[in-house]
């Protein structure tokens, strides 16, 4: 129990980042507040890395020049593309929307896999892959026609294309046995630093007044923390269960959490779609259990106990 505790506060923390962006508003641009969040977060982790007597700092620091494309690859994938066009995608559309859209995500993680890491693709994800498509055409059915909620609705789903091969690249640093911090504090600054080639396309906004820094620090500190939350876990429940209650409290909180705080209602066809993309997350989360088992069993123990899927 205090293993999926742990995760239920990581899939909570995390789902505030759209609730964080929220509060900001105008007062700072969406790649700007991406930039502060990743770089907070990775300096956070950093000073953990260095003055934890529990985390090995030269392990979990040291990259092989081999493996630098890769690093690059995933920070720019999953935090540049990831995280910038998932916060910029809140400034035109509610937090429901952009919650459900960016979990499309094992769509192209299935055909990635297949293709790259020759995983095989099963009835239940296509199954879970035919769910997804049906929560898309729910979700953009009503609002096809409002130019800014359609550009929103995109914004998000390419942040969940960008997160799918961001997963990917995590599978396989996590099959080549790599420490859970080194492949999360490397992206993220790695990430963090490309995102600034985009700052260009949006008007430039900081205007820290107010309560914007408590906000801003919001979003950074929440995310350190469901990190933090998100290892500990990892020590009692296995990976292969751990992406299934994430999957399952992260976009559920975050829509509870923005009806809460910033009164936005859920229209009935985001409900119905954020409702089909879920569960056809958690379906996959089971699938991928399977898959970890089986691992496992073939003596690929790295494979069935890893930090991440």
């Amino acid at each position: 129990m205090k293993g999926t505790f742990y995760l239920v506060i990581t899939g909570i923390l995390l789902g505030t980042t759209g609730i964080w962006a929220k509060l900001v508003g105008a007062s700072v641009s969406p790649f700007m507040l991406t930039i502060l969040r990743t770089i907070f977060s990775a300096a956070m982790i950093l000073a953990l890395i260095i003055l934890s007597k529990k985390i090995n700092t030269r392990q979990n620091l040291g990259i092989k020049k081999s493996d630098i494309p890769l690093f690059l690859a995933a920070g720019f994938f999953g935090v540049t593309i990831g995280f910038g066009f998932y916060i910029k995608s809140f400034s035109y559309i509610p937090v429901a929307n952009a919650v459900a859209l960016v979990y499309v995500y094992p769509i192209a993680t299935s055909i990635l896999s297949y293709v790259f890491l020759k995983e095989k693709i099963t009835r239940k994800d296509i199954v879970a892959n035919a769910l997804i498509i049906c929560g898309i055409v729910a979700i953009y059915g009503p609002e096809i026609n409002v130019a800014s909620s359609v550009l929103g609705n995109l914004l998000a789903l390419v942040a969940g294309i960008g997160y799918s091969v961001f997963i990917v690249f995590m599978r396989y640093f996590e099959s080549k046995g790599m420490p859970y911090w080194k492949v999360t504090f490397w992206p993220l600054l790695i990430g963090g630093l490309l995102l600034l080639l985009f700052m260009p396309f949006e008007q430039f906004t900081f205007t820290p007044s107010g309560s914007v820094p408590l906000f801003i620090a919001g979003i950074a500190v929440s995310s350190f923390l469901g990190y933090i939350f998100y290892a500990e876990g990892l020590k009692i429940v296995r990976a292969h269960d751990s992406v299934i209650i994430s999957t399952l409290i992260e976009p559920l909180s975050a829509i509870a959490i923005a009806f809460v705080v910033l009164a936005e209602a859920v229209p009935e066809n985001v409900l119905i779609g954020a409702a089909l993309i879920i569960a056809a997350n958690v379906l996959i989360g089971f699938e991928h259990r399977k898959k970890r088992i089986r691992r496992c069993k073939d003596k690929k123990p790295q494979a069935c106990f890893g930090w991440t899927w």
